[in-house]
């Protein structure tokens, strides 16, 4: 963390004390935690305008209800974690509408002050990253899913963690413990975001991947024309992390956390058996055939968004034959922003470029984090995808855009990724009905915000 302050304290220069607590650790601290209770009491607002549960919910609240009533863990299609902590929540909150969803909107708050933090240590300029996190609230698919007793919360907000603390420890130059513990700890957050969906391994075999490119390039000691002192590869880079370091933080940390997730299970069956069990359990279902859906798309169609998810449309007061203004209909649908969405795919393959053509190390990490998460689709055994599924690699869009503007040229676009940021916020605000139940829409209103037949 002291590597990005300082830098931060040089990209954004103020006067006198401004620039003194613009710089200080307690600053960037206080930031992290306004975005933090600022998205929660968003993510909130209007929790339980959907009075029944919804979509997956109607598989993971009665897990819930099954484990808080007799310890038995149900749906082991997935690890155990995302249930336990729906679970949780239900025991804090209750069984009603706010305790499903309860820690799902504080894991959302939590991605979003998490993505505070990654972006900071991708563009060390608080600035920066402040408009990273604004577009990333407002891509739309983080406050759906912040608003949803379903497991992928959880999943994407350890994935954000750990590529906030490894990029940390990637950057870390005044001391190598910390380095080190940043990265262990980053292991750790892969160990929990494996342990909330067997997903979570594409990104931890992304940054094992970062780390073996580094290492192999250095041992066989690549050197390309022009060499830069901040080439990715470089000597200088992550001087800490040696062999052995690099097998604790990325393959023991991560098993550890993931292993510790089923100790509610061993407990139960007595053994630690049932943990190998577990694991059988999981390949047999995901490997078996899997029933048709209407929504479902294919991992290819993603990127063009022809496919989004319903979760909810349910017409207030009667059928959907009644649909009309005065009978409206309360909706949640998967959708991506569009003018987040659309342009931060253009923005990822100029991180490419940044990465191939400028060995830019900030590059490397956006485009792994969001081709690791989504690639691995394309090789899927059970064949049944859906549009969410893309989620976790649509949170790198922000962080890409971020790239984009303020290292698309000679100098950062401020004015233009101000507007920019304006443009996306009013289209947040445009689609807020259909990706929340509190706004009823009537067929007019509906049709505005849904482009095409392939979204209805």
């Amino acid at each position: 963390m002291t590597l990005a302050v300082r830098e931060t304290a040089e990209a954004v220069p103020a006067p006198g004390r401004l620039r003194r607590f613009a710089a200080s650790p307690i600053a960037l601290a206080l930031a992290g935690v306004v975005i933090f209770l600022g998205a929660l009491a968003l993510f909130r607002w209007g929790l339980d305008a959907a009075r029944e549960i919804y979509f997956d919910e109607t598989w993971y609240v009665p897990a819930a209800r099954t484990l808080l009533k007799t310890g038995e863990m149900t749906r082991q299609e997935h690890p155990p974690l995302a249930k336990l902590l729906i679970a949780a929540s239900m025991a804090l909150f209750g069984d009603n509408p706010i305790g499903w969803r309860a820690l799902s909107a504080g894991f959302g708050a939590a991605t979003l002050a998490a993505m505070f933090a990654w972006s900071l240590a991708l563009t060390r300029d608080a600035r920066q990253a402040l408009w990273a996190t604004a577009a990333t609230l407002c891509d739309g698919v983080l406050y759906v899913q912040s608003r949803a007793a379903m497991l992928d919360i959880f999943l994407m907000a350890f994935g954000v963690m750990a590529l906030a603390l490894v990029t940390f420890s990637l950057k870390e130059r005044q001391s190598p413990r910390r380095a080190i513990v940043l990265a262990i700890l980053s292991g750790v957050c892969l160990g929990l975001a494996s342990a909330c969906k067997l997903s979570g391994v594409f990104l931890w075999a992304g940054i094992v991947a970062i780390y073996a490119l580094i290492g192999l390039m250095r041992l066989w000691r690549v050197r390309f024309e022009e060499p830069g002192e901040h080439d990715f590869y470089a000597s200088a880079e992550w001087p800490a992390m040696t062999l052995g370091w690099a097998v604790i933080a990325f393959a023991v940390a991560p098993f550890v956390a993931y292993f510790f997730a089923y100790l509610p299970q061993m407990i139960r069956a007595g053994t630690v058996v049932e943990f190998f069990v577990g694991q059988r359990r999981m390949i047999d279902i995901m490997t078996g055939s899997s029933a048709t859906h209407p929504y479902s798309s294919l991992w290819y169609l993603w990127p063009a968004m022809t496919r989004p998810v319903w979760c909810l449309f349910q017409v207030i007061g009667g059928s959907a034959a009644a649909w009309s203004a005065q009978h409206p209909a309360q909706t949640i649908v998967g959708l991506a922003n569009p003018f987040v969405f659309y342009p931060g795919e253009a923005a990822l393959l100029y991180c490419a470029w940044l990465w191939i053509r400028r060995r830019d190390v900030d590059g490397m990490i956006v485009t792994v984090a969001f081709f690791s998460q989504y690639l691995p689709w394309a090789i899927n055994p059970k064949g049944l995808e859906f549009f969410y599924y893309y989620f976790p690699s649509i949170l790198c869009l922000g962080p890409a855009l971020a790239l984009a503007f303020f290292r698309g040229g000679p100098r950062p676009r401020y004015g233009l990724a101000v507007a920019f940021l304006v443009v996306v916020a009013l289209a947040f605000a445009f689609f807020l009905p259909v990706l929340s139940a509190q706004f009823p829409l009537d067929p007019d209103e509906f049709s505005a915000r849904i482009w095409f037949d392939s979204w209805r």
